[in-house]
């Protein structure tokens, strides 16, 4: 009985197409979340300054939201209070705080993990 082969042949021309058309796909969903992450780190970044503890109010206004930026199959953004003395203040269990807590983004962040595919999800059918 003689042996059956199955031949495929990928031309080159044929790999460019296919990998272009991936490239096109995986871009407009990555353009189509940057919107969309934009919103939730904005949402993530008010609830964070609700939570940062208040002197004089410097440390709260120096939360930011930077990016998202977009790249290949990726995007990402920074949640960022740019106060000198943000990390010590944010690290520090055993201040009491008049107004605030530590772990002001921390603890914001991780209560959203488990929620973050939805949200982005509503952001972006918003």
């Amino acid at each position: 009985m003689p042996a059956k082969y199955a031949v495929l042949v990928i031309k080159q021309a044929d790999v460019t197409r296919l990998n272009a058309r991936i490239q096109t796909r995986i871009g407009r969903l990555t353009k189509a979340q940057v919107p969309a992450l934009r919103g939730i780190g904005e949402a993530w970044m008010t609830e964070a300054k609700q939570r940062t503890p208040v002197d004089t109010g410097a440390l709260r206004a120096s939360g930011s939201v930077t990016g998202p930026t977009a790249g290949g199959t990726t995007a990402s953004m920074r949640l960022i209070f740019a106060a000198s003395y943000a990390r010590a203040v944010h690290e520090n269990l055993t201040a009491h705080h008049r107004v605030g807590q530590a772990k002001y983004l921390e603890s914001v962040i991780l209560e959203h993990r488990r929620t973050f595919a939805r949200e982005l999800a509503d952001a972006m059918k918003g």
